[in-house]
């Protein structure tokens, strides 16, 4: 998911670097904004402890999935015995692109062949997904409400604007409308485990990023015409998953009640959101795909869509790191909580919290300033600094070209004085949109001692 907001799979080298310069023998990470959870993924493929959370639960999916797999899928009641070799071919042909592309980050000792291999059923499922997909002609939730062809994708907007959403080519909006229902149905019906539903989703979720009909984000879609990248034919591909790798421990949860939960780390990286853009609301829409399959009543989720978006207004999460007057005040506790010897946060100095609006032509040191101040506080740590990025590529390797992107990007490194205590019947509280749509047993919170094992003393709220 390259196009997610604040994606820093381009620095993971330069992070892993500063861990390696200044906490040596580090193999514990946490990861409480994980959204794409590409750092949590490039640390497990290293061979680390990890643990990663966030309030999407299209995060949680794929971190189910890039996180919680310790062995090969097997799918032994829904793969077909009769393989559709040129259909195999071409998944292998493409995990081996994915391997080539990706692997020296998330899969550093396996080769293409080793991870068909291990993959090679999550393969054959995926092709028979296709096949429903490219067959399917009966409209469902994804046609009718987010397409122009959709007799419920009709909106207004608040300056009178009127239309009709725009999402998905009616081709792939019919496709992905097969593969949920089938994905869906194969769930209810007790044919898929726990593991499997997750790495099927995580493949149309990832998809779904490539040829939606969006500029990146779900907070809106080209009303005038379809892309080029959205006339692209659906085509589902093998997630690039390990099956070797300690499993982590995952939450979708709220970063600051979570951090109390969590086991101890060697290191807690934090990427906090640093503007206003809510993103639950940006990707409403990956959100309801990786609830389609556990939804008690798809109906009754869809018949509340508004806005021109088409987010139901009960399915949302403020975060208050999207306030600036709330963002320091919640980063502290956030830290206080966590069970950490390090705290690593990354900062990008560009147009964020304190100077998004600002008149001026370049960005201003303020946020910068505060978040200096709120590390050199000795209450909370006994040794800090803030590094440019700069610096870091410098001091550890040259990479020519790259400069200009790491202007603004600093990492603030805090030696942690004081944790809390931990008591043993701590838990995490659901997200008030789980509960309210009866998802607190798949998206909750699932420890390290394997991906089946659910934590069950999870607190009701309303």
């Amino acid at each position: 998911m390259e196009k997610y907001l604040g994606n820093k799979s381009s620095l993971l080298p330069l992070i892993e670097g500063f861990f390696k310069s200044r906490i040596p023998t580090a193999n514990r990470i946490s990861d409480v904004f994980a959204g794409t959870n590409n750092v949590s993924r490039y640390f497990r493929g290293r061979g680390w402890t990890t643990a990663a959370c966030d309030v999407n639960r299209f995060s949680y999916v794929l971190a189910q999935a890039y996180l919680g797999t310790d062995e090969p899928p097997i799918f032994s009641a829904v793969r077909t015995r009769r393989v559709n070799a040129f259909r195999m071919r071409h998944m292998q042909h493409e995990l081996a692109r994915s391997v080539a592309r990706f692997g020296h980050a998330y899969l550093p000792n396996v080769s293409a062949a080793e991870a068909f291999v291990d993959l090679s059923a999550l393969a054959n499922v995926l092709v028979r997904l296709q096949l429903i997909g490219e067959s399917n002609t009966s409209s469902g939730v994804i046609t009718d409400c987010f397409t122009q062809w959709g007799s419920r994708s009709k909106y207004e907007s608040q300056r009178g604007a009127k239309g009709a959403r725009n999402y998905f080519s009616r081709q792939n909006a019919l496709f992905l409308d097969g593969v949920l229902a089938t994905i869906r149905k194969w769930w209810a019906d007790g044919q898929l485990t726990r593991n499997e539903v997750f790495l099927l989703m995580t493949a149309v979720l990832e998809e779904v990023v490539i040829t939606a009909n969006v500029n990146g984000t779900f907070h809106d879609f080209n009303r005038d015409r379809i892309w080029p990248n959205a006339e692209q034919n659906f085509q589902l591909r093998v997630p690039l998953v390990s099956c070797s790798q300690p499993v982590g421990e995952i939450a979708n949860a709220d970063a600051v009640d979570v951090a109390r939960v969590f086991a101890r780390h060697d290191i807690a990286y934090l990427d906090p959101p640093y503007n206003f853009r809510q993103y639950s609301a940006y990707y409403h829409f990956l959100n309801f795909v990786a609830a389609y399959p556990f939804l008690s009543d798809v109906e009754a989720y869809v018949s509340g869509l508004s806005h021109v978006r088409g987010q139901h207004p009960e399915d949302d999460f403020a975060s208050d790191f999207c306030y600036r007057r709330k963002f320091v005040t919640s980063l502290r506790r956030l830290i206080e909580n966590i069970d950490a010897d390090h705290v690593v946060l990354s900062y990008y100095g560009g147009r964020n919290h304190w100077n998004h609006w600002a008149s001026v032509d370049e960005p201003t040191d303020e946020g910068l300033e505060e978040l200096r101040t709120l590390f050199d506080d000795s209450d909370l740590f006994s040794h800090s600094e803030v590094v440019p990025a700069l610096e870091i590529r410098k001091n550890y390797q040259s990479r020519v070209g790259e400069q200009k992107g790491l202007v603004n990007e600093y990492l603030f490194h805090g030696v942690r004085r004081n944790r809390i205590a931990r008591a043993n019947s701590e838990c995490v509280s659901p997200l008030v949109t789980n509960s309210r749509w009866g998802l607190v047993d798949k998206f909750v919170h699932t420890t390290a001692a394997g991906n089946d094992e659910v934590d069950q003393g999870v607190r009701a709220t309303g």
